[in-house]
């Protein structure tokens, strides 16, 4: 099982937790993240502006208007399109007719939203039923709708949603010779070893957007109650994450003033939910370090193919088919009170954070265009936004320089801090 190190909580509670994917609070609009490239969509499906991969910002239409953009497809290729912001996403045929878009089973609900769809190049088992009229469009819409007011719990008092969507787009071309999907081997528990660190403590990137770069290593951290802690390491073909959070960090004597839940989780570089999670409590007044850890399978393009016959230990199947891809895996964490009522404490939490990665970087999978002839790999930044190629292994930049442009489903917190309380 999961590396987990916690204080004493009942067991019922515990199951709960880690049958359910790890939510997060947003800490910061979507508007407020630098490198985005602003597009206006369309009312009318017949100019709708062609999309490019990366980081899109737009705005959430209102009332009952669809917008449209368009995607173009790579023949015999995927794409998917992470989503933040108060809005219905999805990829349809060029007419708007026929939905072609999947839904990933670790998107989120939550009042800012997040969502991930995809369509996959062929039939694959993370895709759910489409229309088999999708199998070979190259040209698509991505439709943006408002969401059902029927749907929110929000009043007619309530403040209107904030309009800023942004949307990160990936493409992938054809894969030929997939190969076989990751072992049971390959979903073995690993763990990221504590190591002894010095200096002052550095504070985590607060922005989804724009997440710290970070390399294997320890790290000593502050984690303030009530902001996320977000950071980025590369991970190539054939190789594993693990990571893993002490808090309070062993030695620093500090304790809690009110109980905490500490929960950490990882994202792909499409930006699709690639660990179930891992939370844990601080106790009040409790110095005694608590550790809260997770790892993903083998990178593998042939993951996708995963089933549930295979073992994928406790990952879980929809998100062991999304470790599909080399590039920027983002790790973040989240600290809040587990009771609502208590307000965050003002004073961080020393922690330390401990990231490996295990295995030697392999060949990735070879594409091919729609006649079937060998075509180069895409550039990371068509499969993993924030650039640099695909050997593994990164470098730790200041905040300013960075232009990650990941966006993570931070939203929900509360949901999962009321079942711990």
């Amino acid at each position: 099982m999961r590396l987990r190190k916690l204080a004493a909580v009942p067991a019922l509670l515990l199951t709960g937790l880690a049958a359910s994917p790890v939510a997060f609070a947003e800490t910061a609009s979507p508007s407020a993240a630098p490198g985005a490239q602003p597009v206006q969509f369309s009312t009318a499906l017949g100019d709708a502006p062609v999309l490019s991969p990366g980081r899109i910002a737009t705005q959430a239409p209102t009332g009952n208007t669809t917008t449209y953009a368009t995607i173009k497809r790579p023949a015999g290729g995927s794409v998917t399109v992470a989503v933040l912001g108060a809005v219905k996403a999805n990829i349809t045929s060029a007419d708007g007719k026929t939905d072609c878009s999947s839904s990933d089973s670790s998107s989120f609900e939550a009042v800012s939203g997040y969502s991930f769809i995809f369509l996959d190049g062929a039939a694959t088992k993370r895709q759910s039923y489409v229309d088999s009229s999708c199998d070979g469009l190259t040209d698509l819409r991505l439709t943006l709708k408002a969401p059902d007011p029927s749907s929110t719990t929000s009043s007619s008092s309530s403040a209107p949603p904030d309009r800023d969507v942004q949307l990160v787009l990936t493409q992938e071309p054809k894969i030929t010779k997939l190969g076989s999907a990751t072992p049971a081997t390959g979903f073995s528990e690993i763990t990221a070893a504590s190591k002894s660190t010095s200096g002052p403590d550095r504070t985590l990137s607060d922005q989804l957007l724009a997440p710290d770069t970070l390399t294997p290593g320890s790290y000593p951290v502050a984690l303030q109650p009530g902001k996320l802690a977000v950071a980025r390491v590369r991970v190539g073909w054939g190789q594993r994450l693990a990571a893993s959070v002490d808090a309070p960090r062993n030695g620093s004597n500090i304790a809690p003033a009110t109980s905490l839940g500490v929960a950490l989780t990882f994202f792909s570089p499409q930006l699709a939910q690639v660990s179930r999670g891992a939370t844990g409590v601080l106790s009040k007044n409790s110095a005694e370090q608590q550790t809260v850890g997770s790892y993903t399978p083998t990178v593998n393009a042939a993951n996708r193919q995963l089933d549930y016959g295979n073992d994928t230990g406790d990952i879980g199947i929809g998100s062991a088919q999304w470790t599909t891809a080399a590039g920027w895996y983002t790790v973040a964490i989240y600290v809040k009170p587990l009771d609502d009522k208590e307000p965050n404490p003002s004073k961080p939490v020393p922690a330390r954070l401990n990231l490996e990665v295990v295995g030697n970087p392999a060949t990735g999978p070879t594409y091919a265009d729609a006649a079937g002839a060998a075509v180069t790999a895409p550039p990371a930044s068509q499969l993993s936004i924030g650039g640099a190629d695909s050997s593994g292994g990164g470098s730790a930049l200041p905040k300013i320089g960075i232009s990650a442009l990941i966006v993570a489903a931070a939203v929900g917190v509360v949901v999962w801090l009321r079942r711990l309380g």
